[in-house]
């Protein structure tokens, strides 16, 4: 139109409208309307209904309630970063929101979590002593250095493949505006991927300081290690780029913070990130080429997961009798195993030590499982008294039983079922699944005890 204004042709027509679903007619309609009516065009492409957030007893929050929390006291208690994150982790798509301030607590712990893998890779710049422990560098080295494909370890292409997976997901679901979905991704990569797997996998090169048994030349000398170590340091560097700048969207202060802190903004363009994390890429999976330069099959990502595999069933055992320190584990391989793989499951397992051992013959009561990398198992030698722990066992399944068929003789009756609540029939119909769960597992133990 003529008498567009500079301001006007910023701002109109627009992409989108955030808005309650409670408005439609008021508001949204009506601006569609009055768009077409005043300016001849449509005032916007898309409109995203947001959920409801509503109280604990299902009521919309208002003022005239007051049961609505002070988003100020909640940012000076959690932080922004928190409240954020935390709020649009449990808010489906379309749904309402039932506010609960453990979501936001859950959102400052993700950050503490964020800002802790960020201090951990800096603290290897240096001697993991107290003394190191130092604040942000005025002027933290450059990141994200060249990564030598050959010195790639099966976890280092697990990750690499796993961030692939994240930013296909992440990008999908801001398309689609899926933004819960977002955050349960990275969510899910950055707590368990990424640090509760390959973090620790890693330290089984980052501790090294010999070289002995990682290198794929045999030669076991500190250079080697430090080879070693340097590119897996580079794989941690750009898996920490890539991640930072998934998580700006939800995190934008402590991103911004970490980005400049770590040196991801150094020798970077102005437009490029180098000003701010605003103004980095947006992160692109690797394509097939790239995955080729690095060496990395689709094969990789099932070596290392048969290896995480192995991990959980040996941490099980360890679960089922109730063991919390370093213990012995042998596993009976059905492979070869290279040095390095048997050290990534010995620091997993937090085994001392961990046996590998092709002819080893357990003892009767041995507990085991079977894994993809062949039978673990757990001696108990010294660790508990079989005997009298069978007969443990053997009393609580006794008492267990007894507790679950009083609950089904409950169930079966017709004049009980008949006359309760449909809440208290289902709190017994859980009752059942719990002592049966709970009997399963005994059963389990009992067995592993021979």
């Amino acid at each position: 139109m003529a008498g567009k204004t500079s301001t006007l042709k910023a701002f109109y027509p627009t992409t989108d409208l955030v808005t309650g679903p409670d408005i439609i007619f008021f508001w949204v309609a009506r601006m569609i309307m009055a768009g077409f009516e005043w300016m001849g065009e449509m005032p916007f492409k898309n409109v995203y209904f947001t959920g409801i957030i509503r109280d604990k007893q299902g009521r919309k929050m208002s003022k005239s309630l007051g049961n609505s929390p002070d988003p100020l006291e909640l940012i000076a208690n959690y932080s922004a970063d928190a409240l954020r994150f935390g709020i649009m982790r449990s808010a489906p798509l379309g749904q309402d929101i039932c506010f609960d301030e453990k979501n936001v607590e859950l959102g400052r712990n993700f950050c503490t979590k964020l800002w802790n893998a960020a201090r951990f890779r800096q603290m290897q710049d240096v001697e993991a002593t107290p003394s190191s422990l130092l604040p942000v560098p005025e002027a933290p080295p450059p990141r994200e250095q060249e990564i030598n494909p050959a010195l790639l370890s099966s976890d280092d292409k697990w990750i690499l493949l796993r961030l692939n997976a994240a930013i296909t997901e992440v990008s999908t679901a801001l398309d689609e505006y899926r933004f819960s979905d977002a955050t349960a991704t990275l969510y899910r990569f950055f707590w368990s991927e990424y640090c509760d797997w390959y973090i620790e996998a890693s330290k089984a090169i980052l501790q090294d300081r010999s070289g002995g048994g990682t290198a794929n030349t045999g030669r076991s000398d500190e250079g080697v290690a430090s080879t070693r170590r340097a590119n897996t340091l580079a794989v941690i560097d750009f898996v920490l780029g890539h991640t930072l700048r998934l998580f700006h969207p939800f995190l934008p202060f402590i991103t911004e913070e970490l980005w400049h802190g770590m040196g991801y903004n150094q020798d970077m363009p102005e437009n490029q990130g180098g000003k701010s994390i605003m103004f980095a890429p947006w992160p692109k999976p690797l394509t097939e080429d790239e995955l080729a330069h690095f060496g990395i099959l689709p094969e990789d990502e099932k070596a290392a997961n048969d290896k995480y595999e192995t991990v959980v069933l040996g941490r099980g055992l360890k679960s089922t009798f109730n063991i919390n320190k370093k213990v012995r584990f042998v596993l009976k391989p059905n492979q070869e195993l290279p040095a390095h793989e048997i050290e990534v499951i010995r620091i997993l397992l937090n085994a001392e030590p961990l046996e590998v051992d092709a002819t080893f013959t357990p003892t009767k009561g041995t507990p085991s499982a079977l894994t993809p990398l062949g039978t673990i198992f757990l001696p108990l030698d010294g660790l508990i008294d079989v005997e009298a722990e069978r007969a443990r066992v053997s009393k609580e399944l006794a008492k267990v039983a007894g507790e679950l068929e009083k609950v089904r003789a409950k169930l079966a009756d017709e004049n009980f079922t008949s006359k309760v609540p449909q809440k208290v029939l289902d709190e017994h119909k859980q009752r059942e699944a719990d002592w049966q769960e709970k009997a399963a597992k005994l059963k389990e133990m009992l067995a592993a005890l021979g």
